[in-house]
């Protein structure tokens, strides 16, 4: 029952992850965008994308730390002995 629940949490973080690699993808195209729109549309885009890039960065360092934690509980419960 632990080792599932540990291993439960690790797959979320990694899932955290792997959403974040998809909103990147999101704010690097609105700035795509917003550097080859009409100058009134681009300071909206690069904006929105400079203002959003701090967020997924503090998510992923979240889901990290999620992930080391679990990693760190989940070793000791498969080497432990059954009684």
């Amino acid at each position: 029952m632990a080792i599932s629940s540990v291993t439960s949490a690790m797959h979320t973080a990694l899932s955290g992850i792997d959403r974040i690699g998809q909103r990147m993808e999101q704010i690097a195209g609105n700035v795509a965008a917003g550097i080859e729109s009409e100058a009134g549309e681009s300071n909206q885009l690069l904006k929105s994308g400079i203002i959003d890039l701090p967020q997924p960065k503090h998510e992923a360092v979240a889901n990290m730390k999620v992930f080391e934690t679990a990693e760190s509980l989940l070793n000791p419960l498969l080497t432990q002995h059954r009684k």
